[in-house]
């Protein structure tokens, strides 16, 4: 296959993982802090590498700062997502779908915690803590259902990934 050619494949990944994230987020926006992106994010790392899953998230970030306006939360996927996309790489060796279960049920328990660094940044440290202590009951709906979603999820959607062949 030709650089171009693979080039190619790789845009056209990287559009088909951010569609499925959008489609995703849209599915589930009436049930707050529940979400499949930290699962999806997890696999699409493991799967597809890195780098293609940094630019997923990254388009995701945009569109959704698009779709919603520009605000704290929203600025915030720009290094929320990545952050998981780091975890998501550096183990990516672990297959257990109960410890993957825990890692994405730490993520949700810690999001409200990473979104309140902007917020240092911004506000200072009196708002950062009220943003996190605020939004404490929001994460533990998001760690406990990270968990419960990636319990269920994360064999048959890691089965479904291993049959696409792209590159």
């Amino acid at each position: 296959m030709t650089k171009t050619g693979n080039a190619v494949r790789q845009i056209v990944l990287i559009a088909a993982m951010t569609a499925i994230l959008e489609v995703s987020k849209f599915a589930l926006n009436a049930i707050a802090n529940v979400e499949l992106i930290t699962l999806l994010v997890m696999l699409f790392t493991r799967k597809f590498g890195w780098k293609l899953s940094l630019a997923s998230v990254l388009l995701f970030a945009g569109i959704e700062s698009l779709w919603w306006g520009i605000s704290i939360w929203t600025a915030t996927y720009f290094y929320v997502w990545p952050i998981l996309v780091l975890i998501s790489a550096l183990t990516a060796d672990v297959r257990s779908p109960v410890i993957n279960a825990v890692i994405a049920g730490i993520f949700g328990l810690l999001f409200g915690a990473l979104c309140s660094l902007l917020t240092l940044i911004t506000a200072g440290p009196s708002a950062a803590l009220a943003w996190w202590i605020a939004g404490i009951p929001y994460d533990l709906v998001h760690g406990a259902a990270n968990f419960v979603i990636c319990l269920v999820l994360y064999k048959p959607l890691e089965t479904a990934l291993s049959h696409i062949r792209v590159f």
